[in-house]
């Protein structure tokens, strides 16, 4: 285990009984305040029916008064307490979802990132990061649309610099130990339910299209206190009346002949303050937390620059946004709105703010979400404590010590050491069927990726050269598009060898060429492999073809074989995923077929 980690079932089994607690708690309080609501009204109701028929009118209006208010006080408490309810469940749920992720049923999540599927992509559809029981399936916490996307991104990305790499596995490391916080980011975006910045960042950053001069921004504010002072002069003074009436209607005329300026900026703003609010509480979040790391520093002073704070400028905004959906009251648009400017004076404020901060909003929001991936990583690291993080190398090399695949359980996986020293290395796997050659690569890619991405690895150790992945396993041919399965496949090797020549390369191949005959695939295949070799490639490649095993003849000291094989007592059969050296002895093809009920005859 890693020195500074605890025990992620303890932690997760302890937070889950405490937020279901408070649960529990705020049910209870949330119940109460309904009630004491209902009573509340019912008792205004009847002061009210008091007022108007009975004999104590005026201290039945005074209750009635009274009551109302209580009733609109105990409205926003009941509120707070639906909200502070639903925040504890999302909190639970946070802890929950880690306990699932310890009992390796994570494949029931909703959100398996199949959004990001491309068969196109080099690796990512033969690594499984995306779909069901995928990799991103597995990592994911982020609960924000955008943040599954950051994530996604660093999965199936070819490895950034080595400053970057190093910058992420610090941040991981760090908040694989903030537990707290962890969960407290998760609850709060996941009351977002899907709400996106996308049109709150895209309307902060956009160009003004209107500038108020100062003779306008002076009649807004000044028109509205001439009437107020006008009416007043003409209520307690000598002032005739007619000059409030005039001013109302020249600011009547006013608003007219600015509406057309001011209404498009007015209707963008607009009913825009809830996902201000909800935003603003995750910004909140990470402002008050405390970092060491230099990325997390880094994040946390994107939202802190120029003296001010994203939190405190979203709060600003909603109040300025609140004002603006005043206009959403009927009787406020239509009789009190013109004589105050309220569009003019809204629209106003809304540009100043834009203008102010609003090329800021893309990169509060670009943080929040790159906090989140590094959350998801961070959470991986916190629930594998075998895993290691691995240390990048100048050169191209995949050396690894107890390699395993991170999304076969624990309890069932089998860890092998894997070495590709270096340019020009690679492994010929041969094994029986079903007997862990193509888990084998699947392992390798995942974990360079990983890697890559900022997570530890599932490996005692690993020292990894910074390689573009590129793979070929799953090849599918096209009807639609008249594409044979065999050119699909060559069509896909062909992206491998060109990955390999534009710089440093991992190849993974299972069981390449099988569309062709014996005799072409063996001359094809060890073609192939040579070539990506020459041009310093390094990597895997499994293969039934035996001869290709003669690789290692042709290039002593950087080709070598290792194989898996079946383990036969009587009439059952059983792997043991040991990768031993050396070119396989044994098949079990026929075996199997009998196994399924297949008539094959006898040998």
């Amino acid at each position: 285990m890693r020195a500074g980690l605890v025990d992620a079932r303890a932690s997760y089994e302890e937070g889950s009984t405490a937020r279901s607690a408070e649960v529990a708690r705020l049910e209870g309080r949330e119940r109460g305040l309904g009630t004491l609501r209902v009573v509340v009204a019912l008792g205004a109701v009847g002061a009210l029916v008091d007022a108007v028929w009975g004999p104590w009118a005026e201290i039945a209006t005074a209750a009635c008064v009274g009551l109302v208010a209580a009733f609109i006080v105990l409205v926003a408490i009941h509120a707070r307490a639906v909200a502070a309810r639903e925040l504890a469940e999302a909190g639970r749920r946070f802890h929950q979802r880690g306990l699932a992720r310890l009992d390796d049923t994570w494949s029931t999540f909703t959100e398996d990132g199949a959004r990001f599927v491309d068969d196109e992509h080099p690796f990512s559809s033969d690594l499984d990061l995306f779909g069901p029981r995928s990799l991103f399936q597995r990592l994911n916490a982020a609960e924000t649309f955008e943040g599954q996307g950051k994530l996604a991104a660093w999965l199936s990305s070819d490895p950034p610099s080595t400053d970057e790499l190093e910058a992420r596995h610090a941040a991981v490391r760090e908040l694989a130990t903030r537990t707290a916080f962890r969960a407290d980011l998760s609850a709060e975006a996941h009351l977002l339910d899907g709400t996106r910045p996308l049109g709150l960042v895209k309307w902060a950053a956009a160009p003004a299209t209107w500038t108020p001069s100062s003779a306008l921004r002076l009649a807004g504010l000044g028109l509205p206190l001439a009437i107020a002072l006008a009416f007043a002069a003409h209520r307690w003074g000598p002032a005739p009346g007619w000059i409030w009436i005039a001013l109302l209607v020249g600011a009547v005329a006013f608003n007219r002949m600015v509406g057309g300026q001011v209404a498009p900026i007015v209707e963008l703003a607009s009913t825009r303050e809830t996902a201000i609010a909800r935003f603003a509480t995750l910004f909140a979040r990470i402002e008050r937390e405390t970092f060491t790391s230099a990325r997390l520093v880094q994040l946390r002073e994107r939202l802190v620059r120029s003296g001010t704070s994203a939190t405190a400028q979203m709060a600003r905004l909603a109040r300025i946004v609140s004002f603006v959906d005043a206009r959403q009251n009927e009787f406020f648009r239509l009789f009190l709105a013109p004589v105050l400017i309220w569009d003019l004076n809204c629209a106003v404020f809304v540009e100043r703010w834009r203008s102010e901060v609003g090329a800021s909003v893309g990169e509060w929001f670009d943080a929040l979400h790159e906090m989140e991936a590094l959350a998801s990583l961070a959470g991986f690291a916190f629930e594998t404590p075998d895993a290691s993080f691995p240390r990048f190398s100048s050169e191209p090399q995949f050396v690894a010590e107890q390699l395993g695949h991170p999304l076969v359980p624990r309890a069932r996986r089998v860890d092998n050491d894997v070495s590709l020293p270096g340019a020009g290395d690679a492994l010929v796997v041969t094994g029986s069927n079903m007997a862990g050659k193509t888990t084998m690569l699947r392992a390798i890619g995942v974990t360079a990726q990983l890697a890559f991405a900022g997570a530890p690895v599932t490996a005692r150790s690993l020292v990894l050269g910074r390689m573009a992945v590129s793979t070929s396993m799953r090849i599918r041919d096209s009807l639609g598009d008249g594409v044979s399965r065999f050119y699909a496949e060559v069509s896909r090797l062909k992206l491998v060898t060109d990955r390999a020549a534009a710089g440093p390369s991992l190849f993974l191949l299972d069981e390449i060429l099988h569309g062709t005959n014996m005799r072409e695939r063996l001359i094809g295949a060890r073609g192939l492999v040579l070539g990506l070799l020459g041009r310093g490639a390094l990597g895997a490649v499994s293969t039934h073809d035996l001869a290709l095993g003669d690789l290692a003849t042709e290039r002593p000291g950087h080709v070598h074989n290792v194989h898996f094989e079946e383990q036969v007592e009587g009439d059952v059969m059983t792997f043991d995923y040991r990768l031993r050296p050396g070119v396989v002895t044994s098949s079990n093809a026929l075996r199997l077929m009998r196994a399924v009920g297949l008539d094959v005859g006898s040998t």
